[in-house]
């Protein structure tokens, strides 16, 4: 028998892939107080009617108006992973698993955060089909009249876009981007966006200055993000193929509540409460979260399928 070859190990762990995280950007961030309850109330009072109000030198006041106040409110949710380590991990390859262990429930934080706040958009805002693709399906590929469409919807009920406009330079194939509303999108639908006319990819911008990675265009009045886990749904459309849901918004339009004694807590429980003989201890995280659509009327989306039928 040919003798044995050795390993040798590299001296760094290759990093996790973790995917783009795009579900939160641009929701509002409020922090819940402990120990006064799970729900949080968010509350908005609708505009006073501007109907009347002439004093018409009759000495007669005009009618007073009660003020209307929506509440809004949000149940806080625990969430938690752990990881069993067996002592020979340990004194075989050494304290680094453990350091890498511990930032794998980081990154866990992260992204179920992220899919998270994706179920919500997915589970609580009304999409409209795109129809005026090229590929015969229904819903179609998505279109720049699409793109209006949302954002004739979103403007007709007073939205304020997110992003502040980025001014054009005198630089080559760049072109000015206006102030925005966001777009999230699942990356297979990357295609058909730069098939869509006057799009602008990201590169085109003229300044990459305080660009997020996840960012892939601009289409009409929306930045575009992209994630390999944004919402989809197999075999759905007209013929069997998979639709893509985009949710589409503005400012205060959703929300996440974070707990501010119990979010992002990550601990270690030790071989000798864990196991009876203490050969396996244990890393563990836990997260509190409350989400919420804060304002139907300034969120919306499309459903869409690809050009090429996936």
């Amino acid at each position: 028998m040919a003798p044995e070859l050795p390993v040798q190990a590299a001296e760094d762990l290759l990093s996790t892939p973790m995917f783009m995280l795009i579900h939160s950007f641009g929701v509002d961030l409020h922090y819940a107080d402990s120990y006064i309850g799970k729900n949080y109330r968010m509350s908005r009072f609708d505009r006073l009617s501007t109907d009347g109000g002439r004093l018409d030198g009759s000495g007669i006041d005009p009618a007073s108006e009660v003020p209307v106040r929506t509440d809004i409110d949000a149940e806080m949710e625990i969430y938690s992973k752990s990881v069993s380590v067996n002592e020979q991990v340990i004194l075989f390859d050494g304290n680094k698993t453990l350091t890498k262990f511990t930032a794998l429930l980081g990154q866990w934080i992260r992204e179920k955060e992220d899919l998270l706040m994706r179920d919500l958009f997915s589970s609580s805002v009304s999409y409209i089909n795109s129809t005026g693709g090229l590929n015969g399906d229904q819903p179609s590929d998505p279109t720049r009249n699409d793109f209006n469409n949302i954002e004739n919807i979103l403007l007709s009920n007073d939205a304020r876009s997110m992003l502040t406009d980025i001014e054009a330079e005198n630089k080559f194939s760049t072109g000015g981007v206006r102030d925005a509303f966001i777009a999230l999108a699942n990356t297979n639908l990357c295609a058909d966006l730069q098939a869509v006319q006057g799009v602008l990819l990201k590169n085109a911008y003229p300044s990459q200055a305080g660009l997020r990675p996840e960012e892939y265009c601009s289409i009409s009045r929306f930045r575009v993000f992209v994630s390999s886990k944004a919402a989809k749904i197999p075999g759905i459309s007209l013929q069997g193929n998979t639709v893509y849901t985009v949710p589409m918004y503005g400012l205060e339009a959703a929300a996440k509540i974070e707990q501010n004694n119990y979010t992002s807590t990550i601990g270690y429980r030790p071989a000798w409460v864990v196991s009876s003989v203490a050969q396996n201890s244990q890393l563990y995280a836990k997260f509190a979260i409350a989400r919420a659509i804060t304002n139907q009327n300034w969120i919306s989306g499309l459903n869409c399928t690809t050009f090429n039928p996936s």
